[in-house]
């Protein structure tokens, strides 16, 4: 089995199409068609079902494809780490991250890992929590600054800080004169969320404080982009729960209120492979360790 049979299987498995697969690969359809039959016959085993009209994944072939990404993820790494090596530095980390992590506790986390390793090259990766925890299990990203979620056993998780939760309101709202806005007070109003799928972990947080409260949030527009929901709530659309540290997205037409709950706060985790032996992902999560708390709060 050669890196470049995985290529080829990967592309064909992700495009569903040949012919797409081989403009994506820039060859021409029949050897790529070809080198899938032989990598079938060397496995022993069929990765695709193919009819005129359509390329479908077999069981087979969709454990294969997880695996394939990790080998050659894992292939590419180890090219990197020679080029690197070559040009007299000592290694890279990849490192992905939620946007709002940039508000305090990504920069603080960066800062110390630089002073300590210097010759360690850090490249970023900005995506959702979601897409984060599928990046790291894909071995694309070796950790990731995020919202805690549930993520299965194939990662560890280490909690930097914790946030409280703001109430986002339009300004002549009538909850806006309170200095904070009990949970209970938000059961009949209309609510501006990210989609679960894009942050689970603020989704799952404040579908709970809800549900503790009596009720579940109203939602009356999904958004993925957080300067958006705020611009919706100062339009009157509806309010909106975020982390503290967002507040910098401020904008005239919404004021911003503490949320009154038990567990009115949101946590900051960095994530990794619990088969991670990378150094560079060691000691990056041994300065995490060092503080309680990575926020805006701990200087």
């Amino acid at each position: 089995m050669e890196l470049r049979q995985l290529r080829y299987f990967i592309a064909v498995a992700e495009e569903l199409h040949f012919s797409r697969a081989a403009a994506r690969l820039h060859m021409a359809q029949p050897p790529l068609s070809q080198q899938i039959k032989q990598l079938e016959a060397e496995l022993h085993t069929q990765l695709l079902w193919r009819t005129k009209r359509r390329v479908e994944l077999t069981e087979a072939g969709e454990a294969f494809l997880e695996e394939a990404r990790k080998t050659l993820a894992q292939a590419e790494y180890a090219a990197r780490v020679a080029q690197s090596t070559g040009a007299g530095k000592t290694g890279q980390l990849q490192l992905g991250f939620i946007d709002t992590a940039t508000y305090g506790f990504l920069p603080r986390l960066l800062r110390v890992f630089r002073e300590r390793h210097p010759n360690i090259q850090v490249v970023l990766h900005e995506m959702t929590s979601g897409e984060l925890v599928e990046a790291l299990k894909r071995a694309e990203i070796q950790l990731a600054v995020l919202r805690p979620t549930r993520a299965g056993s194939q990662l560890s998780f280490h909690e930097i800080g914790r946030e409280k939760l703001l109430v986002a309101l339009p300004s002549g709202h009538r909850l806006a004169r309170l200095q904070q806005v009990p949970v209970k007070e938000l059961g009949e109003e209309g609510w501006v969320l990210f989609p679960r799928l894009l942050s689970p972990g603020l989704h799952d947080q404040l579908l709970g404080i809800c549900q503790k409260a009596g009720f579940t949030p109203r939602v009356v527009q999904e958004v993925r982009e957080g300067h958006t929901i705020v611009g919706l709530v100062a339009a009157g659309l509806g309010i909106t729960v975020i982390a503290e540290s967002l507040r910098h997205w401020r904008r005239p037409g919404v004021v911003f209120r503490p949320l009154k709950a038990a567990t009115a706060w949101l946590p900051m985790s960095i994530a990794w492979r619990r088969d991670e032996r990378a150094p560079t992902v060691h000691s990056f999560v041994e300065i995490a360790r060092e503080r309680a708390d990575w926020g805006e709060r701990a200087l």
